[in-house]
């Protein structure tokens, strides 16, 4: 990461999926972003550490949108992966982001395999499945350094299909292998949209003693009363707040604030 670091033991974490920084209802194909909006809340809530799931990258013809909120919110480091071709906007790829005032390590993209469903989205339009994954990354506190997957699955109820189907069992064990593997290795976060809701149908695996709390379990975090959106905890660390804000797109905006003992030097 190579740069000095204040060292500090809190760490304020935050996931939304900003639906291209389209705001209103989901999959407003075309829709205008308004950017300026995601940045405002980013700044009234402060967060040190901001996972995005499908804001838009175009590819190198304009700024991309995590950079742009990076810039606009004060954020130094940015870490972003283009995942597919956006089914929002013509120009543009969704991608997966990591906003951070604090250092980020080398950030790697795990992808999901993917059956090729075909669906019917919420107007009646075709839709293909398209790619979804995950990135991991280290955050340096400045003394400890905190292992960071950010994620976004599949969404199977417009294709005829549930996470459970056995088809998906290999897309559940990898996501479990590299968050069993990342704790392993020091204190750890995951912000994930899982696009299915109860989380224990899928990744009761990596819950429970020893393994990850769920900072949000008997919140809804969603439209129409769902839990799709999730950030996972270590047990070694310890949560002191865990808020969630309507806004007005089509996801909370979801923060927690997690203690992370500190040591006086980072894990290798």
């Amino acid at each position: 990461m190579g740069e000095t670091v204040e060292p500090t033991s809190l760490i304020k974490l935050a996931t939304w999926n900003i639906g291209g920084g389209i705001l209103g209802a989901s999959h407003q194909r075309d829709g205008i972003p308004s950017p300026d909006y995601y940045a405002s809340v980013l700044r009234q809530h402060a967060p040190d550490v901001v996972c995005l799931q499908e804001a838009h990258d175009y590819l190198g013809r304009c700024e991309s949108q995590p950079h742009y909120l990076a810039r606009r919110a004060g954020y130094p480091h940015v870490v972003s992966f283009p995942t597919s071709a956006s089914h929002l906007a013509g120009d543009a790829n969704l991608t997966l982001a990591v906003l951070s005032r604090f250092p980020l390590g080398n950030a790697v993209y795990r992808q999901f395999p993917n059956p090729g469903l075909t669906g019917a989205g919420p107007d009646g339009e075709a839709w293909s499945l398209a790619d979804k994954g995950y990135m991991i990354t280290k955050v340096d506190l400045g003394g400890r350094q905190v292992g960071l997957i950010n994620g976004h699955c599949f969404p199977l109820r417009y294709f005829g299909a549930r996470a459970t189907d056995p088809e998906f069992a290999d897309v559940w064990d990898m996501l479990t292998r590299d968050m069993l593997a990342l704790r392993e290795s020091g204190p750890a976060v995951v912000a994930i949209d899982l696009n299915h809701d109860p989380i224990e149908d899928v990744l009761n695996e990596v819950l429970g003693p020893d393994r990850y709390i769920n900072a949000f379990a008997s919140t809804v975090t969603a439209v129409k009363g769902a839990k799709r959106d999730y950030i996972l905890y270590e047990q070694g660390m310890r949560l002191t707040s865990a808020t969630v804000t309507a806004t007005e797109s089509d996801h909370a905006y979801r923060q927690v604030s997690l203690f992370v003992e500190c040591s006086t030097s980072p894990n290798p």
